[in-house]
């Protein structure tokens, strides 16, 4: 598809933090720049879809909605994981709904059966019919792979392996063990009015939007941001930042320090970090020193998408006696943090279809968004050379302070 925004207009993001703006306002309305950015970016991009670690058992599955495809994600007998089509090869429907454990999958329109692995195995009035091969039947399978234990789905054949950009970002990450941490609750979507580029994360707007509630818990006095983050690879779409601090083991809650125990591999350095990381486009890592919260999000129209997020935690940890207590409060402490973005993500989509939407100059904080336009920008360069047959004449240098 060709862009319905002129390139020349996207210039203007991409460059020294002291000179760009925002992009513009109709990335974030328009229906036609919309499907044009779903094919760029999403259509050929891994997109995080959730944790492997949430299905451990044969038979265990969860299903979840990506870019209108009805996706199932299901642990095989063998031990895989494999995401397969939600929908019945006979009428359409969808197979399951939430998640749990099965045997098999039994369409409820008209019984048609299948196995873990998406092949029929059953099909009233169809199974000794010479005319029906029931063996030529079988869910269809998404090009999936687990990183760390998250499970991501690519709608391109050709994208190169996804272990092969995130393997620096591993190596960061390596002491916080994420491949071996579990969900202290399933995740679950909720809907909410706005673009899935306002999820964009910056740590400008906390001492403003933030002030009452992640303010008092979160002690900023001694903190600096490091934006050069050795996870920082932005040509990649991977824009990291970390929170230090001179005390070890701070945490946004009433009391300002952990309420679980550190993770046992962590360095004093890294007691001292908050590492936020994006993987764009749809996921947000935040390790600290007694777990990682993990965000994802995921678009279903130009003004609308549907956002989760939970916490992950080693097993000792969630065996805790005490753990569910003290996990409620800490969710409790942080919920009015949530409440507070989700009220500025859906007042900045309003203000988008303002006949005087700005587009706004960055403040030195905000680097990380554009080391994300820069990326975006440059994923809808190529798709639009593609779609002209040009060569792409060449990616933006990522931003600099």
């Amino acid at each position: 598809m060709l862009t319905p925004i002129p390139l020349e207009e996207f210039d203007a993001s991409c460059g020294d933090i002291n000179e760009v703006v925002s992009l513009p306002p109709a990335t974030f309305t328009s229906q036609e720049f919309y499907d044009f950015e779903m094919d760029a970016v999403f259509g050929h991009e891994w997109l995080c879809i959730g944790r492997a670690t949430d299905i451990p058992n044969k038979g265990d599955y969860f299903s979840v909605d990506a870019l209108g495809e009805q996706l199932l994600v299901v642990r095989q007998a063998d031990g895989s994981v494999r995401v397969q089509s939600n929908v019945c090869r006979h009428r359409a429907m969808k197979l399951v709904q939430g998640s749990g454990n099965a045997r098999r999958f039994k369409c409820d329109y008209h019984s048609w059966v299948y196995g873990l692995d998406g092949e029929l195995q059953s099909a009233p009035d169809l199974n000794d019919n010479p005319c029906f091969v029931k063996s030529s039947v079988k869910l269809p399978e998404i090009r999936s792979e687990i990183w760390e234990n998250f499970v991501f789905i690519t709608f391109d054949p050709d994208i190169p392996p996804l272990a092969d950009r995130l393997s620096n970002l591993s190596s960061y990450l390596t002491n916080w063990g994420l491949s071996d941490l579990k969900s202290s609750s399933p995740l679950t979507y909720f809907p909410v009015n706005c673009n899935w580029k306002i999820f964009g994360d910056e740590c400008y707007h906390c001492a403003h939007l933030h002030s009452k509630s992640w303010c008092p818990m979160y002690d900023t006095a001694s903190e600096r941001i490091d934006y050069d983050s050795l996870a920082n690879e932005p040509e990649k779409g991977i824009i990291a930042y970390d929170l230090m601090s001179l005390d070890k083991d701070l945490s946004p809650t009433r009391t300002g320090k952990n309420l679980q125990p550190v993770l046992p591999n962590l360095t004093d350095d890294q007691r001292r970090r908050l590492v936020y990381v994006t993987v764009a486009p749809n996921l947000l890592l935040i390790a600290m020193p007694d777990k990682v919260k993990y965000f994802t999000w995921l678009p279903t129209g130009p003004t609308t998408s549907v956002f989760a997020a939970t916490w992950l935690y080693p097993d000792s940890t969630l065996a805790k006696p005490s753990f569910e207590e003290e996990w409620k409060m800490e969710v409790e402490d942080l919920k009015e943090v949530m409440v507070e973005d989700v009220y500025a993500w859906e007042s900045v989509q309003k203000g988008m279809f303002s006949r005087n939407a700005p587009r706004g100059r960055y403040a030195p904080s905000e680097i990380v968004l554009v080391r994300l336009n820069e990326w975006l920008i440059n994923k809808y360069r190529t798709a639009d050379a593609k779609a002209r047959g040009v060569e792409v004449v060449g990616a933006a240098e990522p931003a600099g302070v």
